[in-house]
């Protein structure tokens, strides 16, 4: 089974709704990251993320009638952080993954060039044999702010009637949130849309798109696996907005 949605040729958008935008790459544990400092890492990307930052917890377990009265805490793996200057962009790496994340996202081809620098930078430090896991995910935020809408009714008709068809009746109007995932699976894929209306700081509804793969997947390719990813997420976005919808978002018109 293949997951289809209707196709859209994208459209930049000058003020996104997006919040986050991550990809996630998790392989075999590689124990040269867990017992050496990623200098080497660090050089071959410290151009474009110069800031550093090292984040290792302690867990603490509280102590059960069984176990006694002694609290048992654990050390958590260390994951390493590089931040870009402006802190929009960063990445994780840890013993089993790496991650690329950004808060202001404007295009697509501005986070794969990011993403090209990462995954190469990776590959000639590390030299992970496969990947068990791959991901994007893209975070969208509608608020009444964003939008220009002016009241609740107006912000559900920027979606698609079916999907906030619960919170459109004498019931639902009182309601102060609702939690919907819709799940869609293929072969090794899946995507993951959940779908958050809430009221508990203002108003919004949270359009938040999930798509993996796991298995034994190959590192030759990346890149090109990530458009896949990112042109069926679109597409997935598009589904769920009016056409009209976009003209809320300053789409940008490029010239022939």
């Amino acid at each position: 089974m293949t997951i289809k949605f209707p196709h859209k040729d994208e459209i930049p958008l000058s003020t996104p709704p997006l919040i986050e935008v991550v990809c996630q790459v998790r392989f075999p544990p590689i124990l040269q990251i867990a017992k050496e400092v990623p200098d080497e890492f660090q050089e071959g990307v410290r151009h474009r993320f110069p800031q550093f930052e090292l984040e290792q917890g302690v867990e603490v377990a509280l102590p059960t009638l069984a176990g006694g009265g002694e609290l048992l805490t654990r050390t958590t793996p260390k994951i390493y952080r590089f931040k870009s200057e402006d802190d929009k962009s960063s990445i994780s790496l840890a013993v089993d993954f790496y991650a690329l994340s950004c808060n202001q996202y404007r295009h697509w081809s501005d986070f794969t060039a990011d993403l090209q620098l990462v995954h190469e930078t990776m590959m000639q430090v590390y030299k992970p044999s496969y990947a068990t896991r791959i991901g994007l995910r893209y975070i969208n935020r509608l608020t009444l702010d964003n939008t220009g809408c002016e009241s609740k009714p107006e912000l559900f008709d920027l979606l698609k009637p079916e999907l906030t068809a619960i919170l459109r009746n004498e019931v639902g109007e009182n309601a102060a949130g609702m939690a919907c995932l819709l799940s869609f699976r293929e072969e090794l894929a899946q995507l993951n849309i959940r779908l958050v209306y809430n009221e508990s700081d203002e108003i919004a509804f949270m359009l938040d798109y999930d798509y993996f793969e796991k298995g034994k997947l190959p590192l030759e390719g990346l890149i090109e696996r990530y458009n896949r990813y990112h042109e069926l997420i679109y597409d997935s976005f598009r589904w769920c907005l009016k056409d009209t919808s976009l003209q809320r978002f300053n789409p940008v018109i490029e010239e022939a």
